[in-house]
Parts: C-alpha cells; structure tokens; sequence
C-alpha cells in the first residue's frame, strides 16, 4: 500500500493481493471519496446501501459523498491482484472549491453535500493513464519526490472527477453497450484526427450518425462535448511536450492549436490552476533528474 497526505487530500494505492476473508465492519469519518478500479472487483455497503464496482469490462471509477460517519461492512471482493486507487478528501475541502464561479456550481455542491451521493462511470484513456502513473509513478522520479508525484496525479484525478460530477448523467449506471460503443468510435476518430481541422459535420459523418446523436452521446458518455475533449486533448499534449521536453510556450501554443501563446495561457490556467510558464519552471528539476 503506498499512501501520499497533504492539505487534507490523500491517496492509497493497493497493488497487493487481497485475499477475501471474514466480513469486516468499521466506520468511516464523512468527506469525498474516489475509487478507481483498474484491476478487479468489489462488493461493499455504506449505511446499508450496497455497491458492487467490477472493472472486469474496464476501469471504472466511483465518487462518492459522507456528510456524517457511515458504516462500512465490506461484503466480497477480488482474490486475485487488485488494482484499486482511493483519494480521499475531508468533510471541510469542498469549502475550498469556488463553486459559486464554476458553470456547474449547483450540480457539484448538490452533489458534494448529500450523505451517500454516489456516481459511477467508465474511465477514459486519459483518466486511465493518470491513475496508472498515481500507482507506480515513472523510473525516473526522484524517491524523495513520489509523494508529491502521487498528490500531483491524485489532484488531476480529483479535477477529472469533478468535471464528470457537473456533467454527470440523472441515472447512476454505467452507459449502454451500444450507447457506449458509439461513444467509443467517436473517441477514437477524433484521437487519430486530434493536429487536424474538425468541425462536427465531419466526426458524425465519420461514425455514421447524426450530428445531434454525436453531440448528445459523446456528452453524456465523457462529461463534454466534442470539441471540448477535443481543445483538453491538445492542451494535454502541450502539458505533456512542456513537462517533459521543456518547449518554449509559444511551441506548445501551437501544438494546442492557439495562434496566441497569450490565449493558450488562459485556457492552459484554467484547465490546470497554472500558468504554463510556471509549468514549465516546476518541470525542469525532473527533467534534468532524469537525463
């Protein structure tokens, strides 16, 4: 089990065998909760409410609200090697979040201050690919750096979660196979097209469906729509080049798809809570730890 503590926010990572034994009980103080499931299966309830989570068709994720204690009886689980993540945060942090300015304000604090909220869902690539660098983060990170590495990842989990929770779905399931399978063609369509010009006529013309049947299965599916994965997923390669390649801001504008390394700034602070320049700066011990 390897944990990493800061500000309140936590994360444990079980990468051992769990071997299923006598029915445990305990208590649980309140806060948020976010499950990752890569690897394996759980049946578990809270405050009588029972929750079966099973990544066997995929990694999953559940979110989950404790205003009060609750008590947890844990009922099955895997016997073979789990791969679970669990990023906790208490009772007090979603002081700290200015809902009042988010565009979903409203969903999320209903969300965060009901007891027993919960939400499940399939995890994309990208969360995938976070939630395997929080469980055994890169050679190259300094050990006396894998604490930070860890919050770091668990924090971009926690805002990939958030965006999911304002957008979420009214029923709490895991999307239909065919619904899910639509979803999956479009993901992968824009993925191959991402550096290229796309308008929505394209992408449902490519998937063979209608333009409002793409627009309103990929929002339902990811949380966002098109072309908002479509800007994080750019975004996401200009943090990556800027992290690990350490390119000059008006290099990773461009590989965003921004004429104006001063417009890419702006989205770059909004999607990750920093500048891109300051990104960079922070970067550059690891980049030179690891040449």
């Amino acid at each position: 089990m390897a944990t990493s503590e800061n500000d309140g926010i936590s994360l444990a990572c079980r990468l051992t065998p769990v071997i299923a034994g006598q029915r445990s009980v305990r208590e649980i103080q309140p806060g948020f909760r976010l499950f990752i499931y890569l690897r394996g299966w759980q049946r578990f309830e809270i405050d009588g409410q029972r929750f079966d989570v099973s990544a066997d068709a995929g990694p999953v994720a559940l979110a989950l609200s404790l205003v009060h204690p609750a008590r947890l009886v844990q009922l099955a689980w895997s016997e073979d090697r789990m791969n679970k993540l669990m990023i906790t945060a208490p009772s007090d942090w979603t002081a700290t979040l200015d809902l009042d300015g988010a565009g979903h304000g409203d969903a999320l604090a209903a969300f965060l201050a009901g007891h027993g909220n919960h939400h499940l869902w399939r995890l994309d690539d990208d969360s995938v690919r976070i939630a395997r660098l929080a469980a055994e983060p890169p050679a190259w990170v300094p050990r006396e750096a894998l604490p930070l590495y860890r919050r770091a990842r668990a924090l971009d989990l926690v805002c990939l979660t958030l965006s999911t929770l304002a957008l979420r779905r009214e029923e709490n399931t895991l999307p239909r196979p065919a619904q899910s399978l639509l979803g999956e063609r479009i993901r992968i369509f824009l993925l191959d097209h991402i550096n290229e010009p796309l308008t929505i006529d394209a992408v449902a013309q490519a998937v063979g469906a209608s333009v409002s049947v793409v627009q309103r299965c990929f929002k339902e599916l990811y949380g966002m729509t098109v072309f908002d994965f479509v800007r994080r997923r750019r975004l996401d390669a200009a943090r990556d080049a800027l992290d690990n390649r350490g390119v000059s801001i008006a290099c990773a504008a461009f590989m965003a798809g921004y004429s104006a390394p001063s417009s890419f700034a702006t989205a770059f602070k909004k999607a990750y809570g920093v500048p891109p320049k300051l990104r960079r700066r922070q970067a550059m011990p690891f980049r030179e730890a690891a040449e």
